[in-house]
């Protein structure tokens, strides 16, 4: 596991009624920072492996700090004050209006997300601490970026010869596609989701060297019900004299090892990427082909009649 730390600066303030060394000196010390990394799970989504522009809510007590702001905004610590940090990056810089933070449940809370392939959705929230009677050497705020989505993608693979091709487009899964997202230090939950289709990119031809192709990964709603997920598809094959022939498919997703302490079938756990491989060959997608076999034999050596030769 790589962790990438970075140091965020904050920006002094220039007061007019101080020098410019004084204001220095005391801004330095008591600026709020954040050392941020992304904490990438086995298997876990690299779309954002490092975060410089997040957004971050913080309260000292009741009293907000941040509030829904971009951490290189500038604000200072108060002595002996008991603060609470939350933060999200949607992307690189992409802020989420209505998000909101509960200081009870110490929870972030995203109303109506859709993914959008661009932009990694991850989460952080920083443990309780309070602040020293003396503010001015305090510490970062040290933020451990999880992933909230899940990742999916399906490879292809065909024994069919190269001369062949099989093309696989149309490919869908109908899954809860927007939902409301909550990140607590126990992780992301979702919750009053609703369903959509996922489409996934087409692949020009599975029948290459190697017969093996995958389509473009997508983030997708991290979910768990007895909703059995399907993804339905079209496969087409052509070439070498074949007329084309196109089928529809419908298969059901393999449910995938025991991971993050479930085993549960239908079921994408946050921060973790499925890649579900199915095999493709002439007969499935043409029920009614027969293979052009062949039944060699060789015609045995014959002997000619003996001729004498004169030798002179």
């Amino acid at each position: 596991m790589k962790k990438v730390f970075l140091m965020l600066g904050v920006a002094a303030a220039a007061l007019t009624s101080c020098s410019n060394e004084e204001v220095v000196n005391v801004a330095d010390g008591a600026a709020i920072k954040f050392d941020a990394f992304v904490n990438n799970n086995t298997k876990a989504v690299t779309e954002l492996t490092s975060v410089t522009n997040f957004y971050v809510f913080g309260k000292a007590g009741e009293a907000d700090v941040f509030l829904n702001e971009r951490n290189d905004v500038t604000k200072y610590w108060e002595a002996s004050k008991t603060y609470n940090f939350a933060a999200y990056a949607n992307g690189e810089d992409g802020k989420l209006a209505d998000a909101t933070y509960d200081l009870a449940a110490k929870a972030i809370t995203i109303p109506n997300y859709t993914p959008d392939d661009a932009k990694d959705l991850i989460a952080a929230v920083a443990p309780e601490f309070t602040t020293n009677a003396d503010v001015t050497n305090q510490s970062p705020v040290s933020l451990s970026f999880k992933h909230m989505l899940s990742q999916v993608k399906f490879t292809f693979t065909t024994p069919e010869a190269v001369d062949y091709t099989i093309a696989i487009s149309d490919i869908k899964v109908n899954a809860v596609k927007t939902a409301k997202g909550t990140y607590s230090a126990t992780g992301a939950v979702w919750t009053e989701g609703s369903k959509g289709d996922y489409a996934f990119s087409d692949i020009a031809d599975i029948a290459v060297e190697g017969g093996k192709a995958s389509c473009d990964s997508k983030l997708v709603i991290p979910q768990a019900g007895t909703e059995t997920l399907n993804v339905t598809f079209k496969a087409t094959m052509s070439g070498a004299g074949l007329e084309a022939k196109t089928k529809e498919f419908t298969a059901t997703l393999a449910v995938a090892e025991n991971i993050a302490g479930t085993s549960a079938a239908n079921t994408w756990v946050p921060g973790y990427r499925y890649n579900y491989t199915a095999e493709i060959t002439a007969e499935k997608i043409n029920s009614d082909l027969t293979k052009i076999e062949f039944t060699p034999s060789v015609d045995g050596w014959k002997d000619a009649s003996n001729t004498d030769i004169e030798a002179k």
